[in-house]
């Protein structure tokens, strides 16, 4: 189809496309007006997750840093429920005006779009990347009776008796579970799956013997792995973690680019004009680079990602989300 172009002309037809160029012109005022004037109340920065968390966490960190850059407060919004899919649906039905912000993790951006038959979002369609914030990287354990110590050894029993080797996750889908599954991919192992409703069930079972072992955020069995109740295996982030040095990453091991674990990006609905989306790329690197808010997120075991550009940030999703989708199609893994 041929478009008119924004300038007057001697035609017939000239005028009424003048007239559509001045309707787009005029109606682009109030986007622009915004922009610049932006923001002129409370933002909303909506969590998938139930309160007191790890990632409320990242939340109170980041709406502290924002509020004292925008001048606004920034109210958090938990929407627990359906893998984060109630939350990543608010948000997609939200405005475009960058006054609600979305902590989009690897399950809403990258899991559940693999996973799942169909979704209430579509995240090209209706996100817009702001700027990347945390990764919160796995340790891989076992229970303190294990034979195996270590990954070589776990590996080899893996694939001498398949499916004799138990994990526990946090459920089907969950980071803890693709975990598991990037090591069958790329280990060439079955192990048998036993999904369970919180990490804190996984590892009560770990101590109970009754489960071999898991991936786990590092601040639910780092205690256990110190206290010599359980083993520490491997870490699945691409180098150390500057908290457990003395754990070898599972790339180190010979899995060379493994990477998985939990990683949150802040996204806005699409459409939300590119001046605002800059507005908030640069407070929220700002804001994760402040000494009490590093502090207070390498505590809790993550790993800054800031700075990032939006480009970086889409770059990221895309690069994960084919990753992923490759593990759970070679799974032949189906969410619902």
């Amino acid at each position: 189809m041929k478009t008119r172009s924004c300038r007057a002309g001697g035609s017939i037809g000239a005028r009424p496309a003048t007239g559509l160029c001045l309707v787009a012109l005029l109606s682009a005022v109030p986007m622009i007006a915004t922009a610049q004037t932006y923001p002129t109340q409370p933002l909303k920065l909506i969590v998938p997750y139930t309160a007191g968390g790890a990632a409320d966490v990242i939340a109170r960190q980041l709406s502290q840093g924002l509020a004292e850059s925008l001048g606004q407060s920034v109210l958090i919004d938990n929407r627990p429920g359906a893998n984060t899919i109630v939350a990543a649906e608010v948000t997609a039905r939200s405005a475009h005006d960058g006054y609600t912000l979305l902590l989009a993790g690897s399950s809403t951006l990258a899991l559940n779009p693999s996973g799942y038959k169909s979704l209430p979002y579509d995240v090209a369609r209706d996100f817009a990347p702001v700027a990347r914030v945390v990764s919160n990287y796995h340790l891989i354990v076992s229970r303190k009776g294990f034979a195996p110590n270590n990954v070589a050894e776990f590996v080899a029993l893996a694939k001498k008796k398949p499916d004799s080797v138990s994990y526990g996750s946090t459920g089907v889908g969950s980071p803890t579970h693709l975990s598991a599954l990037l090591i069958e991919s790329m280990a060439g192992v079955k192990m048998l799956h036993v999904p369970y409703k919180g990490i804190s069930q996984v590892v009560t079972d770990l101590l109970g013997e009754s489960v071999d072992i898991a991936a786990a955020a590092p601040t639910a069995v780092i205690s256990q792995v110190k206290a010599g109740k359980l083993k520490g295996l491997a870490a699945t982030s691409e180098a150390r973690l500057p908290t457990y040095p003395d754990v070898p990453t599972m790339s180190e091991l010979g899995y060379k680019g493994f990477s998985s674990g939990a990683w949150y990006v802040i996204v806005v609905r699409a459409g939300t004009p590119a001046a605002i989306t800059a507005r908030l790329n640069r407070d929220i690197n700002r804001a994760l680079q402040q000494p009490g808010a590093r502090k207070a997120l390498e505590a809790e075991a993550f790993s800054i990602d800031a700075p990032s550009t939006p480009a970086e940030a889409l770059q990221f999703i895309s690069v994960e989300t084919q990753k992923w989708s490759k593990v759970i199609r070679d799974a032949r893994l189906q969410f619902d």
